[in-house]
Parts: structure tokens; sequence; C-alpha cells
């Protein structure tokens, strides 16, 4: 008999894409390195139980309902992939390059959010990366022609949608080149909507591409883990998305080259930053959780999917497991100092090689502390929350919980 047509799931894999309009599918951009990727269509059916002089309670009938589809997903960190996932969840984004050391001038003018050109004291060739700005509003873009005689008129020609902030005349324009470094916070200003996203899973089994697409994802859950002793840095996250349709032709999977990360990298930060006399040392593992409130809301406009899956608030809150070398982890708690916290890793290259990701909290609750006296060591089990604050806020203003910062070679312009 002739061997039967089966399909291997080593070779699946997962792709995404920015979405123009939430829900309309795109074709994947980038390749989501992931251990885990769990898709499931929920489609509703509604059910006719009218009576009918049967002795039966099972419907007479299943009538479909509205569609979407739930998705879960993980694996190790891959710096380059992450900050689809953090711009979906967060929405605020500030970047920033490693400086040339030549070639800076100012905006000659201020330049409006929207704006495809600026104006500076001093030329900048065809084909340059600059820096517009710094802190949280900083943008970086690729030059096209200059014009003019000066001052000068500067195309910002990629990425394509010009200035996402307003910058006042005399700001710095500076050429720089990567790894950059992409900064995430809370989006306050708009509607408070993130991007949302389309991803692909090429598993085999459908017909003509073997992939289907869950487009419209929006994240409800993106959660971080390390294990200094055992384990790499990993995420695992959830979202919601319009029902799944099948891809037109077999997509192609490109990896990139950015290697995981040992979670013994991981450095803590208690008070003030992750280096120097804040630094602390005992931390053995801990995680980080970012939640979301998202809702599918279903109209009578003859469409089963949702007419839009909205965001509300995000939360944040993780847990650290210390070894004790005194009581510092109970009294975070009890005396209520709610202290800075950063926690930074590095895959510890140089170069545009290196990579990072740091989160930080300008203020942390620690609102449970539990210590564990049946080990070989004493140890504390700390839960905490991050407190709103305008320190962490991005260029949209208002309040943040927080701000994760990822570098990377990836170019602008990406997320």
């Amino acid at each position: 008999m002739p061997t039967p047509n089966t399909y291997a799931p080593a070779k699946q894999f997962v792709g995404i894409a920015n979405e123009v309009s939430q829900g309309t599918p795109v074709g994947m951009t980038a390749t989501m390195l992931v251990d885990n990727f769990k898709p499931k269509d929920s489609p509703k059916f509604l059910e006719d139980k009218a009576w009918r002089g049967a002795m039966a309670t099972d419907a007479f009938a299943q009538i479909p309902g509205t569609q979407s589809a739930e998705l879960d997903l993980g694996g190790p960190v891959f710096l380059d992939g992450l900050g689809y996932i953090l711009r979906n969840i967060m929405g605020d984004l500030a970047t920033t390059g490693t400086s040339t050391g030549t070639g800076g001038t100012t905006l000659a003018a201020s330049a409006a959010a929207g704006a495809t050109t600026i104006s500076t004291a001093a030329t900048i060739p065809n084909g340059t990366v600059i820096q517009i700005g710094s802190g949280a509003t900083a943008e970086v873009f690729t030059t096209g022609a200059p014009t003019g005689s000066g001052p000068y008129t500067i195309p910002l020609t990629s990425p394509t949608g010009g200035l996402v902030y307003a910058h006042a005349s005399a700001q710095a324009v500076q050429p720089v080149t990567g790894p950059y470094t992409y900064a995430w916070s809370l989006l306050n200003s708009g509607t408070g909507q993130p991007i949302s996203h389309t991803l692909t899973h090429m598993l085999g089994p459908t017909a003509t591409s073997g992939a289907r697409q869950y487009p419209g994802a929006c994240f409800s859950e993106v959660g971080f883990k390390w294990n200094a002793e055992s384990e790499l840095f990993t995420w695992d996250a959830k979202a919601t998305s319009w029902p799944s349709v099948i891809l037109g032709s077999p997509p192609v999977s490109n990896p990139g080259s950015i290697a995981p990360m040992a979670s013994w990298r991981m450095s803590v930060g208690i008070g003030g930053p992750a280096s120097g006399g804040t630094l602390i040392p005992t931390v053995m593992d801990g995680e980080i959780n970012l939640k979301r409130e998202i809702n599918p809301y279903y109209t009578g406009n003859g469409a089963q999917a949702p007419y839009v899956i909205q965001r509300a608030g995000l939360t944040v809150e993780g847990k650290l497991s210390f070894v004790a070398d005194s009581e510092s982890p109970y009294l975070y708690m009890i005396n209520n100092t709610q202290p800075q916290l950063q926690l930074a890793i590095s895959n510890g290259l140089a170069g545009l090689a290196y990579g990072a990701i740091q989160f930080d909290f300008a203020k942390a609750a620690f609102t449970e502390s539990e210590p564990d006296g049946s080990k070989t060591a004493v140890e504390y089990s700390d839960t905490f929350k991050a407190v709103l604050n305008t320190t962490n806020a991005g260029g949209s203003g208002s309040y943040s919980p927080c701000k994760i910062s990822v570098t990377c070679n990836v170019t602008p312009g990406t997320y």
C-alpha cells in the first residue's frame, strides 16, 4: 500500500507581521522562534431547542454564531523578535541608536508629528541613518536627498509615515548606527490602542499552503521567566485574534541569527540600577507578567468575526526568589518602601552582535514575602506589583507601570 500522507511537527514554524488595519491579514515579515504555539479557533454555536414534542433535550439545530481564535505561544527570548510582542501589548516606543560620533547637527525649525521632512542647520547626506531628539521622544530614520542651501530640507524616507512625535527647534539630529535600543512604555495618546499583528502558523495539513493565518491578534498576557541554575531566559504569551484563514501560498521561514540567553546573566537592582551598590546578587529566579484586559466586540454587520478587539488597562507584576543574606526581602514588604527595581540581561557580546533587555520599574510595591526555612539555606519568595509613575512614561505621556528596553541590531521601523 502507498505511504500514508502525514505531517511532521518538527517542520512547523510561526511568522508575524504588523497590520495596517486590525483583522486584515498580511504575509509574515519575520519568523518568531518559539517552541510552543497552540492556536484554537473558537466558533460559537447557537442552539435551537424549541419544543417539537420529542422526548429529548438536545438541540434540533446548531446555528453558526460569532467566531474568534485564542493563541498560546512562547519559548526562549530572542531579542530580534521580542519587539513585535512588546509593541502589541504596550504600544509606546522610543528608538535610539549608537552615535557615529560625527555629522551631528540640530533642527533649524520645529517639526510636527506626521512630518515627512525636517529642517536642519547643516546638511545630511542621502541615505544617512539619523536619530532625532532624545529620551522618550527619540526617533530614528533613514534620510533622503537633501535640498536647500541652509537651512536644509531633509526627507525622512524610512520608516514611512513621518514623525511619531513633535520636535522643538534646536533638538539634536545625530547620525547613528546599530545596535539600536527600543524602549517600550504604555501608550496613552490617541485611542490608546497599540498595533495588531497577523500570526502565520505553518503546520502542514492545510490545503495548498500548509499554513493558517490568525489576523488581528491582540496580546492579553506576556510573561518572562528565568532560573539562574538551570534555564534559558524565556517568555510565554496569550492572544485573541480574528478566526483563522487559509494562507494562499506556502510561507518561508527566515530565522535570525541571534541566540537566546542563559538566565545566569540576569542582574537585579533594588533601590537603584542593577550595578554598583544597588546590585542584588542573591536573586535565584523570578518572573515578570504583563496582563492587559482585552475584549472582542461583535456587531450586526453581517460578519461573524469581531468588529474590533478592544484593549483596556495594563497591569504588571512579578516574583523574585532570594537566598537570604539578610531580612531585606521581607523589609521591602513590611515597610512598604516601594523601591526602584531594575532587571537587566545581555548576551555578553560586543558591537553589532550585542543584545540586551532591561526592565525598569520606578516604583515596585512588594506585596508578599514568604520565608522558607526548609532548605539548605534560608530563602524568601517575594511578589511585587508595578506602581504607575511618570518616570517610566514614554512619548505619549501620562503614566506607565514600567519601561522595557530591548537592544539589538534590528533596522528601525521593523516593529
